[in-house]
């Protein structure tokens, strides 16, 4: 009986802290527009533009999707773990990682002033070691809005 529930207990563990891959990737909207606009914010310092990374933006989706998920705001995934580990368990190339998280802004303009106002998101932001970035944006039920910003040196 017990080795049962352990091995329920692993099921249930592992469905439902898989990543939701039914989400569409639609990077004309919110996401694609904050990458714009942090660009435009590295240009004013005369850092060349983060590239779109699809693989990095899945990647931040999953973690918006589990803030999302636990009501919380936190760098650290419960499932993945920090940035860099959450890159290397799915074996996404990478010299350095950063990651900006927000939560409750409802536009991309929002979030890019609130990271503008902090001075560690914005040096992520306009960071010249990282060449590509992605977006995730998760928003629950009520419309409260998560995003992960996540920044890749290659």
């Amino acid at each position: 009986m017990k080795k049962m529930l352990t091995l329920l207990c692993f099921l249930m563990l592992f469905i439902f802290c898989l990543p939701c891959t039914a989400a569409a990737y639609d990077y004309q909207g919110p996401e694609a527009e904050l990458i714009m606009l942090i660009n435009a914010e590295r240009a004013k310092t005369g850092v060349p533009p983060l590239s779109f990374n699809f693989e990095v933006a899945r990647l931040a989706r999953y973690k918006s999707e589990e803030m999302r998920r636990h009501g919380m705001l936190c760098h650290e995934s419960l499932v993945y773990g920090s940035p860099a580990q959450q890159l290397s368990r799915f074996q996404v190339p990478h010299s350095a990682v950063g990651a900006n998280i927000a939560m409750g802004q409802e536009t991309s303009l929002a979030v890019l002033e609130g990271w503008r106002s902090s001075q560690s998101h914005h040096a992520n932001m306009v960071n010249a070691e990282f060449t590509s970035a992605g977006v995730g944006l998760s928003i629950d039920e009520n419309g409260m809005h998560y995003w992960t910003l996540m920044l890749v040196g290659e």
